[in-house]
Order: C-alpha cells, then sequence, then structure tokens
C-alpha cells in the first residue's frame, strides 16, 4: 500500500492519494482562513501535514499513479 498527501500546484488543493485513488481533497483557499470552518470529524487526519506549501509532497509519490495490485 503506498499513500501521499500532495499541495497541487494544478489544481490548488491539497490533495490525499492512496494507491492511485483519490482520498481526501480541500482547496488550498482552506489554508488560508483566519478560522478553520472543518469539524476535526469531518477531516481527514491524512491531510494534517502543517500549512500549504505549493508543491509539498509527504509520502510515496507512486500513491498518485500505482493502483494497489492485490484490489485488482
Amino acid at each position: 500500500m503506498s499513500v501521499c498527501t500532495f499541495d497541487n500546484p494544478d489544481t490548488m488543493a491539497r490533495e490525499c492519494w492512496q494507491d492511485g485513488r483519490l482520498i481526501a481533497h480541500y482547496k488550498a483557499e482552506l489554508y488560508f482562513l483566519p478560522v478553520w470552518p472543518v469539524p476535526a470529524a469531518n477531516y481527514f487526519f491524512g491531510a494534517n501535514i502543517g500549512h500549504w506549501k505549493i508543491g509539498q509532497l509527504v509520502g510515496d509519490i507512486a500513491a498518485i499513479t500505482t493502483p494497489n495490485k492485490k484490489e485488482r
């Protein structure tokens, strides 16, 4: 299993990927608001990698393009 979180400059969103599937997506604007509008219960824990940094990638980049062969 491979996973990553990516501050994608093309979509201007923080994306969480697992084995070739997008599992969470948050617009970049969210990270610049003065008040946090997302209740913790509704925020995917894998997206909690700190401040927005354009192009930041945490984890395995293969998670974006590589499907888990066991699921096929």
